[in-house]
């Protein structure tokens, strides 16, 4: 699975300690800005190749967000980076960095061949973030590893409902990833021609991409035989 993350490391972070994070109900600016340090040196550990250590200081995150809203029952939501959103009603906002903090936390697990552990994560980050669709696309890539196809297809195509389909835009990697992990996945159920249609539009995302090519040609391969 792919980081795609890119976070700040405070300068005066020690690399591989979780600090003692102060619990909070409401997300202050300096709490937040203290959980993104940490995530950030979570994925450190993760590049790295100290999983372990980057488990503990995702958890570190949680739980000190968890701890400042205990008792109170409201789900919770990720408060997005580019601020301007109000929390809904029923729910409570909580720091990018607790979403980043579960999202870390499955691809560190992952990493550590506890693929069960990590699908909780990776599924708890995507509740957190309905409308992250980066997310979505890695938490598909599990069921695509499990040959849950139908599974992973589904959430593949939650990703592309859900990302900016602008072809020159920021998320036209995350895009163009959707849709190759669609066609993918309806390959091995038996869509060929749905599945040439999505590798085909996703090269509009990603006009280099290697790997839509070879599936295109496999498709015409396989659709020239009559399989």
């Amino acid at each position: 699975m792919a980081l795609g993350i890119a976070l700040t490391v405070p300068e005066m972070a020690m690399a591989g300690e979780a600090p003692a994070l102060a619990p909070v109900a409401l997300v202050s600016g300096a709490a937040h800005a203290e959980y993104v340090g940490t995530v950030s040196r979570g994925f450190d550990m993760i590049r790295a190749g100290k999983p372990e250590k980057a488990v503990k200081l995702f958890d570190s995150v949680i739980s000190a967000s968890e701890q400042g809203l205990a008792g109170d029952a409201r789900p919770r939501l990720c408060l997005s980076d580019n601020g301007g959103h109000a929390a809904p009603s029923n729910a409570i906002m909580v720091s990018s960095a607790v979403c980043d903090a579960h999202f870390g936390k499955g691809y560190a697990l992952v990493d550590l061949g506890r693929g069960d552990l990590a699908e909780n994560e990776l599924r708890r980050a995507t509740e957190l973030a309905p409308d992250n669709a980066h997310y979505a696309n890695e938490y598909a890539e599990l069921f695509k590893s499990r040959r849950q196809f139908q599974k992973s297809y589904d959430l593949f195509a939650h990703a592309w409902a859900i990302v900016d389909k602008n072809t020159k835009g920021s998320d036209a990697g995350i895009a163009g990833r959707a849709l190759r992990g669609m066609g993918f996945n309806l390959i091995e159920l038996g869509r060929l021609g749905e599945a040439k249609q999505m590798f085909e539009q996703s090269l509009l995302y990603d006009p280099g991409n290697s790997g839509a090519k070879s599936e295109l040609d496999f498709i015409a391969q396989r659709q020239a035989i009559g399989a």
